[in-house]
């Protein structure tokens, strides 16, 4: 089958690796040249996508200011050049739908699909719809939810949960392989900690505030810690001063090697984070980011502690002290690990096909036969 979808996904991850994940299920499909990208100028995403071979352009955008009027002239300049860029865009690649994944990349691409009506699917990935796609669902066709608890936001015509797509790689990895890798040891409780693509201060450093409360564990667990380029050098001489086998990363190619190795994580709620760990069964402590517009990694969270697959901070509360009375007892009670393991497969295998979900969305708007 011939046919042609945009996806358009903002400079992070949390947009970045859905939109992976539904491209190559889309490709299966649609064959050769059937999955184009519009992405924003910052560099991760032309880093993730270009190496897996789809054609990428550029739009230009800006997020929504909230200071001077000067700074909204700018917004609104930097806005009409990239819906001006956008409909040249889908004048020259004629998509039949297009797939935008939240953030204000999407706003022009979308706002130029409406123009031209060409169908849109908007993608939410958290718990609480973000402000662009809250704005935009008005152009939308159809809208595409990760949760349940989202449907509420959006009306119901136009709504389908098909969950979170999750990169397929991530489930090729085993941990033997994984161990070798990172060269940790297969006897040891294997901790993943990670704050997203740039990393987290604040669990880089109340990580290296738990490891005196975890003197007596040195032989027992060991981490594998991404905690972004700036705070590498502090996170790594934490590790050795303390005498922990750890593997700090200041960004990882490889995750998929990560989750493989893990027995535990720890990381932020975001949405792509929450959607593999359930994928992948992985019992985890989450420390949501108290400054996620409207709470939306708490509510990312929710989830999977209600399940009693995740433990949650609540906000305001970390600390390495806290972390410890968490951590240890996981560490020292590998059923309680293989219990929360168990009790999040029914919400894994809704993000284990959301790919195939969404892809089925998709192909609705590509007519029969190309």
């Amino acid at each position: 089958m011939s046919g042609k979808a945009l996806l358009v996904a903002g400079g992070t991850g949390g947009h970045i690796y859905p939109a992976v994940a539904l491209a190559r299920e889309l490709s299966g499909r649609l064959g050769p040249g059937g999955v184009v990208f519009a992405v924003d100028k910052r560099p991760l995403a032309s880093k993730v996508i270009s190496r897996l071979g789809y054609r990428i352009y550029t739009v230009t955008s800006a997020p929504l200011p909230r200071r001077a009027v000067w700074h909204i002239c700018f917004f609104t300049v930097r806005m009409l050049k990239g819906l001006i860029e956008s409909l040249f865009l889908l004048y020259r690649v004629r998509p039949e739908v297009v797939v935008a994944f939240g953030a204000y990349t999407s706003v022009p691409v979308v706002a130029a699909s409406y123009i031209m009506r060409i169908p849109v699917i908007l993608h939410e990935q958290n718990g609480f719809p973000g402000m662009a796609n809250r704005f935009l669902s008005g152009f939308a066709s159809r809208i595409a939810l990760s949760f349940d608890s989202t449907l509420k936001y959006f009306p119901d015509y136009k709504t389908v949960v098909t969950g979170n797509p999750v990169r397929e790689e991530l489930f090729k990895a085993e941990r033997k392989e994984a161990l070798r890798h990172f060269g940790l040891s297969p006897g040891k409780i294997t901790v993943l900690v990670f704050g997203g693509s740039l990393g987290s201060l604040e669990i880089n450093m109340n990580m290296i505030g738990v490891l005196p409360y975890m003197e007596d564990y040195r032989e027992r667990v060991q981490f594998i810690h991404v905690c972004g380029r700036k705070s590498y050098g502090k996170v790594s001489s934490g590790y050795s001063g303390a005498g922990f086998r750890a593997r700090v990363f200041g960004y990882l190619d490889r995750m998929d090697l990560g989750y493989a190795a893990a027995d535990i994580v720890v990381a932020r709620a975001g949405a792509t984070t929450i959607s593999e760990l359930a994928a992948l069964g992985k019992p985890s402590i989450l420390v949501p980011f108290p400054g996620a517009t409207s709470h939306h990694q708490l509510l990312n969270a929710k989830p999977l502690s209600a399940a009693g697959g995740a433990v949650c901070f609540p906000e305001g509360f970390f600390s390495g002290e806290a972390l410890a009375v968490r951590l240890i007892p996981l560490i020292n009670d590998r059923e309680k690990l293989k219990r929360m393991k168990e009790k999040l497969e029914p919400m894994g295998e809704r993000f284990r096909s959301a790919a195939s979900r969404l892809s089925d969305l998709v192909m609705e708007y590509i007519p029969s036969g190309g």
